[in-house]
């Protein structure tokens, strides 16, 4: 949860003089200093929150020099921002949009990309006409948890007044965007000679501003403005302790995924949050009631709806996403006044689950990430605001608008297509090298979580969790299947690839020992693993895949291979029962049947030419000595795994690929 204590200044001559140099002009280096600064402590902007400016005057293509603002991108992150995410604009255009009597916010982002002094730098904020008009070189914007947790009291315009009322401007709330501008500039008018002692503007439900003509007084600025709030709001009682409810199991958890999947239509990540205080909001009397007021700030209501789900039974869940949807839908009918809008999707996007978690759910890890965050954010300033008075956020009709914005509308439909596995979470075995690691990578490459387990670890960029182990021993498969319920919700696809090739020793020679270790590797391995997922696998929302990596000596074996030979086709008869056995239940199950992959830790260069050597050619032809003559890569057998784990294949089951450029025994 949000920290009580007063915001730090983490402002350093040093640092900011190397920005000032390293960046044209230095206001722009001095506004990323500042801005990352702000980004950094997420009790004042996260998630992409908050908004900051720098004006300066710059050379433009003619070596004239122009008035510029340079103005915070949209959706860049304050924590992470960099120079090139800084939209230059033309000030004195960009200050024409305020004279025009209306301006929807579409035909004012036109007039602002009209702006630009960059065509290649991106759309600027919304916000950026309220930058464009204050009189200040740098101007800070944020969202302040104690602020908002303040305003969002039954008094909190009062409360603002007596903090803030003497050198800070008070705006009633206004939608974002160009009629904020207007009204912003209108009673800055209007306070005439006392501009001159204000520090900063006050967003009433909305936000901070803060601004002067230093960047280190601006940003200083913001955090003694944000000290007074913090100041004003008390600690929360503590509640009296509850009796603990049922802590879901994974599965429970997977279903509760599913159901929320359903209603979006597509698969959905969750992102879990159990912390000691996220559980005791959660075990608050009464949740019902405080939860479903609204956001903190109209901005959140993207990002996680205006309500989030209350689930306390694991029997409810279903009907309880069902009853969430239908009373979205009828919301959006009833608020949208016959205008013409594209209803979202009417899943949640933050669910409470009392004595268990808070999840946030989104169509990716980071975006389920944000949600969560989010509300922990919110139940924060719920507490607070809750003993001043209580929670008032903004109401339905509201927050809606904001929801349902043209700017919003704009963004979907230039949304782009969505991978083709985003949104699952799959579970590969022997992931760290071999064709573990190249089913992995295809995995991440299309969009999925992947759980990662090895004896190694795998370092592959993208949603990877790696679990070092034996995945030959139960508990260290449960761990990594409970993980993926616990980080993203649920499992959807399996790749089961562990396994080691043994070869050498006749029947007659063949000892107990060598015979045992590989059934215990190549079979009982996945045995163990198809036990734990399955339970998982089920609530798969679009459907569970497995996919088994066998062999080619499964169809063609070959002499001193018997063990090796003897378990993979035992590994290939066990998953065809579990094809048999699971299709009821909507899980995939094939196999794959690689063969002569040389990139493979079992390949090393010395028996790879000792077997060239053997058959009389070269390395090179030897690599490519099948039908087709092309090399088999893991990569070739990791992206076959891959499109087997996705919707191409969603009505094949049972089958056997053979991955091996044509083989004439096995053909």
């Amino acid at each position: 949860m949000p920290a009580s204590s007063l915001p730090q200044n983490r402002w350093n001559p040093a640092a900011a003089r190397r920005w000032a140099r390293e960046v044209d002009p230095p206001e722009l280096g001095l506004r990323v200093y500042g801005s990352r600064l702000l980004g950094a402590d997420a009790t004042l902007a996260f998630a992409g929150g908050g908004n900051t400016s720098a004006k300066a005057t710059v050379a433009d293509l003619h070596g004239d020099p122009v008035e510029a603002l340079f103005v915070k991108g949209s959706g860049s992150d304050l924590a992470s921002v960099s120079a090139r995410d800084f939209t230059p604009l033309a000030l004195a255009p960009t200050l024409r949009l305020l004279d025009l009597p209306a301006l929807s916010d579409r035909r004012m982002m036109r007039g602002l990309l009209a702006a630009r002094l960059d065509p290649e730098a991106p759309p600027p904020s919304v916000e950026a006409l309220l930058h464009a008009f204050l009189p200040f070189r740098y101007v800070d914007h944020a969202h302040p948890d104690a602020l908002l947790a303040l305003l969002a009291t039954r008094d909190g315009e009062r409360r603002a007044a007596e903090l803030y009322g003497a050198d800070c401007l008070l705006v009633p709330y206004v939608k974002p965007g160009f009629d904020l501008a207007v009204a912003c500039r209108e009673l800055w008018r209007r306070a005439g000679e006392r501009t001159v002692r204000l520090r900063g503007m006050v967003l009433l439900q909305h936000g901070l501003f803060a601004f002067a003509d230093d960047a280190r007084e601006s940003y200083e600025r913001l955090l003694e403005l944000v000290g007074r709030a913090v100041r004003a709001l008390p600690r929360p009682r503590r509640l009296p302790a509850r009796r603990r409810l049922h802590a879901w199991s994974a599965a429970e958890t997977a279903a509760l995924r599913a159901a929320v999947s359903r209603a979006a239509g597509r698969p959905l990540l969750l992102a879990r949050r159990d912390d000691r205080a996220t559980l005791g909001f959660l075990d608050r009397a009464d949740l019902a009631r405080v939860s479903q007021r609204g956001t903190l700030t109209p901005d959140h209501v993207i990002r996680t709806k205006r309500r989030p789900l209350l689930v306390r039974r694991p029997g409810e869940a279903e009907r309880a996403v069902e009853r969430f949807a239908a009373a979205y839908r009828a919301e959006f009918e009833r608020l949208r006044r016959g205008r013409e809008l594209d209803a979202l999707d009417p899943a949640p996007r933050v669910l409470l689950v009392p004595g268990t978690a808070l999840f946030g759910v989104g169509k990716t890890a980071a975006e389920a990430a944000v949600a969560a965050e989010i509300y922990r954010h919110t139940a924060w300033a719920i507490a607070r605001a809750e003993e001043l008075g209580g929670y008032r956020p903004l109401s339905p009709a509201k927050l809606f608008e904001v929801e349902y914005w043209e700017l919003e509308q704009a963004k979907l439909g230039r949304a782009g297509r969505a991978p083709a596995l985003a949104g699952r979470v799959a579970l590969v075995t022997g992931a760290a090298s071999g064709i573990g690691r190249a089913a992995a990578a295809a995995l991440l490459t299309q969009g999925a979580a992947v759980v990662a387990l090895d004896l190694e670890s795998c370092a592959l960029a993208g949603e990877l969790v790696a679990v070092r182990g034996d995945a030959t021993r139960p508990a260290v498969v449960r761990r990594a299947v409970e993980l993926a319920a616990r980080r993203y919700g649920g499992l959807d696809i399996v790749v089961s690839t562990l396994g080691v090739f043994f070869a050498g020793p006749r029947i007659e020679t063949l000892a107990d020992r060598d015979w045992r270790r590989i059934q215990k590797l190549n079979v009982d391995s996945h045995l163990v693993l198809l036990r734990a997922a399955v339970p998982l696998l089920r609530h798969a929302p679009a459907g569970g895949a497995v996919v088994v990596v066998g062999s080619k000596n499964v169809a063609a074996p070959g002499p001193g291979a018997a063990a090796y030979s003897a378990s993979k086709a035992a590994l290939t008869q066990l998953a065809r029962v579990a094809a048999l056995e699971l299709a009821r239940d909507g899980v995939r199950v094939n196999v794959v049947h690689p063969d002569a992959v040389f990139d493979t830790g079992v390949w090393s260069a010395e028996r790879l030419a000792e077997r060239a050597a053997s058959y009389g050619i070269t390395v090179a032809e030897y690599r490519r000595r099948n039908l087709l003559g092309r090399e088999v890569t893991a990569a070739d057998v990791g992206a076959v795994i891959a499109a087997l784990a996705g919707d191409l294949f969603a009505r094949t089951t049972g089958a056997q690929i053979p991955i091996d450029g044509g083989n004439e025994r096995v053909i």
